[in-house]
């Protein structure tokens, strides 16, 4: 949990409405990324303007009350370490909604990532295991 608690790691409290409960459930939220984290991690939990994404949802055919679309929170969280920068966003009428979707769609990715690196060692390991086990009839 080190990781998680290091200066490093950037909580915009005014985006948050500097509420202790939506500090708190961040925290709990991003405690999940402990496994996918570095000290050198930096964790970001930016709320931005929901209505940006009245193009996107056009373009996507769909109806836009932009009304509506004003009362979500949508929420980015990001991981950035080095030039590598990995975000997921959420968007509900719930901030704590939100935050789950986004944090449940950014750990999808995590997990999607993490499977294929090992397969791909897993497979380059019996490879090799393979090259080294040549027997001689």
């Amino acid at each position: 949990m080190a990781n998680l608690l290091n200066p490093q790691t950037a909580i915009i409290e005014a985006a948050l409405e500097d509420s202790p409960e939506v500090k708190s459930y961040v925290y709990q939220q991003i405690a999940e990324f402990e496994p996918y984290v570095t000290p050198q991690t930096v964790i970001s939990v930016i709320l931005k303007d929901p209505g940006k994404l009245a193009l996107q949802i056009e373009a996507e055919g769909k109806e836009v009350d932009m009304e509506d679309l004003k009362s979500h929170y949508r929420i980015s969280i990001s991981l950035k370490e080095g030039d590598a920068k990995i975000s997921a966003e959420g968007l509900d009428k719930d901030i704590f909604t939100a935050i789950r979707s986004a944090k449940d769609q950014l750990l999808a990715k995590l997990v999607a990532i993490q499977d294929n690196i090992v397969s791909q060692q897993e497979r380059n390991m019996a490879i090799h295991h393979a090259m080294q086990n040549t027997m001689i009839h």
